[in-house]
């Protein structure tokens, strides 16, 4: 007979399996990032304060969400540790090497994108602009009736310390200026010329003194202008522009140790060109900038994208006439951005705060300046300022 099995008799018995099919994770569509042009911008010398930034916002397609940013620096194509940040201070291991880096931005896990700086830039020595007592911030030097030298330090938000006297007898002297440092010890220095045409060195200390001072040329005395230009050809180390008495523009590069590398022409027929003054990085790009009165009273800005030349020349404003004297000391009110100060035939000094950052983004005739104020007045008692 046949056996029938209950269910209790086949519970020993194994039941049959179910094969489950293994069905694809859901996730989400992958999104499109653009990213547009990466630029630094900012004071490219050692002490500067350099930021790295996008030119738009990012674009995602699908669109949605907010991006979060990261930022590499790095030096000679190497990444700087712990350099993330959208803004970057050069330090002294920097001054000659390219800085460089690049941006990502991310939507989500699987939407980001990277985009390289497209202007690498050589850091440059420190910039007469970074100040002569060692805080960081600018100052001014001048020269009164007595020969002394005095430097007016300010706090970098728009005051004045008290003046301090640094030295006299320099009423020996017919040229004064301030190349940044150019001895290459990280301080900023003062050069003088005398009537005979020598042409000394003063290297300063980095605390408001002086450590030596010592001869670097002669025949200088048929220059009209000398003027500290910056790190003006790109070889991270300060140089020197001289106009000599037929009106051309002559670089005589620094080496970097106090001493010279050879003199190239950059350019001639200057002659309606006065009050011709260096003013460092005034437009917010790695380019220096000269700027000059013209036989119309405008004030003229010329560019140098550190490769020793000189490029173009641009009309910042009308009515200079009432100015006797321009100079660049840096940034003085603290927004970041360089200024430009002239003292009027009345000895009153007006700050014309510059605006380069904003410049570099909208180009716009005008845009040069944020404002004006007088902050102070009683320069026409000194005779040299600079």
């Amino acid at each position: 007979m046949a056996l029938i099995l209950t269910p209790a008799a086949a519970a020993g018995a194994s039941a049959p399996t179910v094969a489950v099919a293994q069905l694809p994770a859901v996730s989400a569509p992958l999104r499109t990032v653009w990213l547009n042009a990466v630029e630094i911008q900012g004071d490219p010398t050692l002490g500067g304060r350099l930021h790295m930034i996008l030119y738009s916002p990012p674009e995602v397609t699908p669109a949605g969400g907010q991006p979060t940013f990261t930022y590499k620096w790095t030096r000679d194509n190497v990444v700087i540790p712990g350099a993330n940040q959208a803004f970057y201070s050069p330090v002294a291991a920097d001054v000659g090497h390219t800085l460089s880096g690049s941006i990502t931005a991310t939507f989500d896990a699987t939407s980001s994108a990277t985009q390289n700086v497209h202007n690498p830039t050589v850091i440059g020595a420190k910039a007469r602009s970074w100040g002569f007592n060692g805080d960081g911030t600018a100052d001014v030097f001048a020269r009164n009736a007595y020969g002394q030298l005095l430097l007016y330090p300010t706090d970098g938000r728009g005051h004045w310390y008290a003046p301090q006297v640094i030295g006299t007898g320099w009423h020996i002297y017919d040229l004064l200026l301030s190349p940044g440092d150019f001895d290459g010890d990280g301080n900023v220095d003062v050069m003088a010329r005398d009537p005979q045409g020598r042409l000394f060195l003063y290297s300063g200390n980095g605390a408001g003194g002086w450590i030596v001072a010592k001869q670097v040329g002669q025949g200088w005395q048929g220059f009209r202008d000398v003027i500290g230009a910056g790190d003006f050809n790109g070889d991270g180390t300060n140089d020197i522009i001289a106009r000599d008495s037929a009106n051309n523009l002559l670089l005589y590069p620094g080496d970097g140790r106090g001493g010279w590398l050879s003199p190239t022409q950059i350019g001639f027929g200057w002659g309606n060109a006065s009050l011709l003054t260096a003013v460092g990085y005034f437009t917010g790009s790695e380019a220096l900038s000269l700027v000059y009165k013209n036989q119309y009273n405008g004030l003229m800005i010329s560019e140098g994208p550190r490769n020793g030349q000189l490029v173009g020349a641009a009309t910042t404003g009308y009515g200079w006439q009432v100015m006797s004297r321009l100079g660049g000391l840096g940034d003085f009110n603290g927004d970041g951005d360089p200024d430009i100060y002239g003292i009027d035939y009345n000895g009153q000094m007006v700050m014309y705060y510059g605006n380069g950052a904003a410049y570099q983004i909208n180009s716009m005739f005008g845009s040069y300046w944020k404002g004006q104020a007088t902050v102070g007045t009683g320069w026409n008692v000194m005779n040299y300022v600079f």
